[in-house]
């Protein structure tokens, strides 16, 4: 899910361990051919509200 998360924010690089990059690599990709579906059909998983990140304004 938090991958899921940082690859829908733009996110291009995670860091992880040895023992999942493999899985990882596979996970995001997965993750970015749903969100390509998604925008050709229009359909799918709608945005999170939750993800919407609070930006600081400066004074």
């Amino acid at each position: 899910e938090f991958t899921e998360f940082l690859v829908r924010c733009g996110i291009d690089s995670i860091s992880v361990n040895p023992d999942v990059v493999v899985s990882t690599r596979k996970l995001v990709a997965s993750i970015e051919q749903r969100i390509v579906l998604e925008k050709v059909t229009g359909r799918g998983k709608r945005e999170n509200p939750d993800w919407d990140l609070p930006f600081i304004e400066e004074e």
